[in-house]
């Protein structure tokens, strides 16, 4: 195995301030990232509407008071109490606390699977951060050696020792050199930024000079498995097979009729009209109701159930082949990068130190053009740039094959 680039580039990289480690990034991450806040409440919305679905049907009380011209014709005075409940024969409420408890389950599983994009997502950003820092370091010492050989030049020039062309143009090859730096340093700066945003704001000054790079082989239908078994998103899509059957229960169960059974109590006074005069009685009223359900004729809603359930299970099907998909390609893009960064040379970047560092001693002699060096520089840095991006990316792309796994290791 051959060692890692960033032993080769220690000398470029300066760090200020204390580094954030990968592992307690991510922790903040789960912690305090605003929208990974924001979806957790889908899951107590969920549970709190699972509680609600519990509730029974309230009773109906009445209650009605008559005077039948008491005053004028003597015809007495009336008080009626009802109460009413309705029961649903196919018992509706059964099947819609089963409905909230699935969309509750799915709901917990939909945020797992928001977590683990987000995951991805961080540590994408992280490997972009540190790729820009090792950039950021190399520009640095490019730069800090063309502003020595400018100063150097400057006072050769006035010592008569060099032309002031010369000097001019390594001047000028030092604010140029200046100006990319500035920009690695915005750009450096953007990628902190993004790191502070994803852990909720939370200061991040500097990352550590190193990064993982994890190199594995796996059996490609062994992912395949983990993944279908450990995804969140093919547990939502399975739950939702359970949630439409459950829907289609709740509309059937809906659809049978509601049951309702009455009480009442009548209190009268008593009559004094001449004609027709009656005791005082009090009455008692027991009742049942049934709605004649001419609507369950109309069997759209049950029909539209049905083919929700024909649905959920051709996208479970849909979603298995698609994990299957991505797994697949993340772990070829996974393998492509880890055999890039491994086809990066250690020795040709070495080799490319040494020629630039002769070239920048043959200059200081006058033994070369200004031209050669700055070739030899760009030859360097070309290289340099090279290894560093193909490091960043085996730590992106073994990232992305986690996230397609659907786990945190392999």
């Amino acid at each position: 195995m051959k060692k890692p680039i960033s032993i080769l580039l220690s000398s470029l990289i300066c760090v200020t301030g204390m580094a954030q480690t990968l592992e307690s990034f991510l922790s903040e991450v789960e912690r305090s990232n605003a929208a990974y806040i924001a979806e957790k409440y889908n899951v107590e919305i969920a549970e709190a509407q699972a509680i609600a679905a519990k509730v029974f049907n309230d009773p109906e009380f009445t209650a009605e008071y008559s005077d039948n011209q008491d005053r004028t014709l003597m015809m007495g005075r009336s008080v009626d109490l009802g109460l009413s409940y309705n029961f649903n024969l196919g018992n509706a409420r059964k099947a819609r606390i089963a409905v909230a408890k699935e969309e509750a389950e799915i709901t917990k599983a939909l945020l797992e699977d928001y977590f683990r994009t987000l995951r991805f997502e961080a540590i994408d950003a992280w490997a972009n951060a540190w790729q820009t820092h090792s950039i950021l370091a190399l520009k640095k010492s490019s730069s800090e050696s063309m502003v020595t050989i400018a100063a150097s030049d400057s006072i050769k020039a006035a010592l008569g020792e060099i032309g002031k062309i010369d000097a001019l143009e390594s001047s000028i090859e030092a604010r140029a050199m200046k100006g990319d730096l500035i920009q690695a340093e915005a750009e450096y700066t953007n990628a902190l930024t993004t790191l502070s945003y994803l852990a909720g704001g939370m200061a991040v000054l500097d990352i550590p000079e190193d990064i993982a790079t994890p190199i594995k082989e796996y059996p490609i239908d062994y992912l395949v498995t983990l993944a279908q078994d450990k995804r969140a998103d093919i547990r939502a899509a399975y739950l939702s097979k359970s949630l439409s059957q459950k829907n289609l229960a709740l509309v059937k169960a809906e659809r049978a009729p509601d049951l309702g059974v009455n009480m009442g109590y009548s209190h009268n006074t008593e009559v004094r009209n001449e004609i027709a005069p009656a005791p005082m009685f009090r009455g008692v009223t027991v009742g049942v109701s049934i709605p004649l359900k001419f609507s369950s004729a109309n069997k759209g809603e049950r029909v539209a159930a049905e083919k929700a359930v024909l649905q959920a299970e051709a996208a479970y099907e849909a979603a298995l082949k698609q994990i299957e998909t991505e797994v697949r390609i993340a772990y070829s893009s996974y393998r492509a990068a880890v055999k890039t960064y491994e086809n990066d040379s250690d020795e040709t970047l070495a080799q490319a130190r040494t020629i630039m560092e002769s070239s920048k001693e043959a200059y200081s002699k006058g033994d070369s053009s200004l031209l050669d060096y700055l070739l030899a520089v760009q030859v360097f840095n070309d290289i340099a740039e090279s290894c560093i991006s193909a490091k960043a990316d085996v730590l992106s792309k073994w990232a992305e094959l986690l996230a397609a796994v659907g786990v945190e290791s392999i």
